[in-house]
C-alpha cells in the first residue's frame, strides 16, 4: 500500500516535470505562451518555477538558469520517490546522490555554456574586432560579469593596477572556466566511483 502511494507520487512528479518543461519551451514563443493552453500552464507551473528565481546564483547577467534548478529538483523528487516505491524504505545514500547529481548537472551545464560562449566571443574578437550587432551586445551582457570577476581575481593575484586588455581578459576567463570544468568533472567522477562501491 505504502509503496503504491510513493509510486503514484513519483509518477505525478515526473508528469509535473514534463509539464513544466513544456511551459519553459512555450516562453520562447510568445504567440504560444499567451494562448489559452499557455496561460493555463503558466497558472499551473509559474508558482513553482518562480520560487527558484529568488536564488541569485542562478542568474548570470541577464540570463536566468533557475528553470534548470527547478527541473533538477523535480528530478531528485522523482528519483527518491521511485527508490522508496521499489524498496519500501528511504535510502539516505540515494537522497544524497540525487541531490549531488542535480547540483553537478546545474553547475556543469553553466560552465559548459560559458566555455562555448567565451570561445565564440574570443574568435569573433580575433576575426572581426570592430564589427558589432545586437547579438554581441546581448552576449557581452551575459559574459561580462564573469569576465570582470575572473580578470579582477588575476589582477589581484599579480598585483596589477591596470586592467587587462579585453582580449586578454577573454582568454584568461576561457582558460579558467575550462580548467574548472575539467577539474570538477574528474572530481565528480572520482566521487561517483566511491559512491557506487557503497551499499545502498
Amino acid at each position: 500500500m505504502i509503496q503504491s502511494i510513493f509510486y503514484t507520487l513519483s509518477t505525478l512528479a515526473s508528469v509535473f516535470s514534463l509539464i513544466c518543461l513544456v511551459r519553459i519551451v512555450l516562453t520562447w514563443a510568445p504567440n504560444l505562451e499567451y494562448s489559452t493552453a499557455g496561460r493555463f500552464l503558466a497558472r499551473l507551473c509559474d508558482p513553482y518555477l518562480n520560487w527558484f528565481r529568488r536564488f541569485s546564483f542562478t542568474r548570470i547577467g541577464p540570463a536566468d538558469f533557475s528553470p534548470i534548478l527547478a527541473l533538477g529538483t523535480l528530478s531528485v523528487a522523482t528519483m527518491v520517490l521511485s527508490s522508496i516505491a521499489a524498496t519500501g524504505r528511504i535510502s539516505l545514500l540515494v537522497v544524497a546522490f540525487a541531490l549531488f547529481q542535480v547540483i553537478w548537472s546545474f553547475v556543469s551545464f553553466i560552465l559548459s555554456i560559458l566555455v562555448i560562449f567565451l570561445f565564440i566571443r574570443l574568435i569573433y574578437d580575433l576575426v572581426n574586432r570592430y564589427g558589432y550587432s545586437p547579438f554581441w551586445t546581448m552576449l557581452d551582457r551575459f559574459l561580462n560579469p564573469v569576465i570582470s570577476r575572473v580578470s579582477g581575481f588575476f589582477s589581484y593575484i599579480f598585483s596589477r593596477t591596470k586592467p587587462f586588455r579585453y582580449r586578454v581578459s577573454l582568454l584568461l576567463t576561457l582558460l579558467t572556466v575550462l580548467a574548472l570544468r575539467i577539474a570538477l568533472s574528474f572530481g565528480v567522477g572520482y566521487l561517483y566511483s566511491l559512491v557506487m562501491t557503497q551499499p545502498v
